[in-house]
């Protein structure tokens, strides 16, 4: 029997369907809607990930995230966290996350105080492309060794494209200043032109355990020739290798792997 891949809903989501297509299209594992009455019962060896969507959650009121960062769906990611699942929030899952506190900082409205719907320019801290770094380990993103490094740097670790969509990814870290060292050492994804005002550019950061992930750009936007993209199949390809989660034949993300090994972007 499958695992599951779990995906919360909240009133205001509306990346939800696009997020499970983007799971099932290209892993083996069961994508479903988070339903706390069939999925409470689930243990750590059932589920292979959990992906908080993006989108307006509670309309955003009092802070983006802050309400359903309260919801017995959250209480339940909450938990599961304590079992190393792999976590990822997007754009509004992130801000969730952080209002959670399975993520460090808080997300503001962008220095612009307009939205941001367009492709962003971001790169990849390159330590944590590679397998042979034991202290910047993210789930959610691929290692590889070291004749492939050098491949896939000229890409990710440069420069590549994912859509963007908000109005509060401006990201902020901890005032404690032991804490903001902490998250800065655990930011993943940069910005190469700060479109948002985040602090020192920081577009996704992680947990220390490298088991929570967000991000704001959205990857699941950037996943298919025929949208624009591949870039955002990179993260799938992350999950896979940690959590050794078959690719399905045929599909975005095999062919991506397959390029990536031979050097293409």
């Amino acid at each position: 029997m499958k695992k599951k891949t779990l995906i919360p809903v909240f009133p205001g989501t509306n990346c939800e369907k696009e997020s499970l297509l983007w799971i099932s299209n290209n892993l083996d594992t069961e994508a479903e809607f988070l339903d706390l009455e069939k999925h409470s019962t689930l243990t750590a060896n059932e589920i292979d990930a959990i992906f908080i969507p993006g989108g307006f959650s509670y309309g955003d009121y009092l802070r983006a995230g802050a309400i359903a960062s309260r919801t017995k769906e959250m209480a339940f990611i909450k938990e599961k966290s304590k079992e190393n699942i792999p976590i990822l929030g997007i754009c509004n899952g992130f801000q969730i996350l952080c209002e959670t506190g399975l993520l460090p900082g808080a997300l503001i409205k962008n220095i612009t105080r307009q939205h941001h719907h367009f492709p962003v320019s971001i790169k990849i801290d390159p330590s944590f492309l590679d397998s042979n770094n034991a202290e910047n380990k993210c789930v959610w993103i691929p290692k590889f060794n070291s004749i492939n490094l050098e491949k896939v740097k000229k890409t990710f670790s440069n420069e590549f494209l994912i859509p963007m969509s908000c109005g509060m990814g401006n990201w902020l870290p901890p005032l404690n200043e032991t804490d903001k060292i902490n998250a800065e050492k655990n930011a993943v994804v940069y910005y190469n032109h700060n479109e948002n005002g985040s602090y020192k550019s920081i577009a996704g950061i992680t947990n220390e355990s490298g088991t929570i992930f967000g991000m704001m750009p959205h990857p699941e936007r950037a996943s298919d020739s025929f949208v624009g993209g591949t870039e955002g199949l990179l993260f799938l390809l992350g999950i896979s290798q940690s959590r050794k989660i078959k690719i399905k034949a045929g599909s975005p993300l095999e062919k991506f792997s397959e390029n990536i090994n031979r050097g293409v972007s």
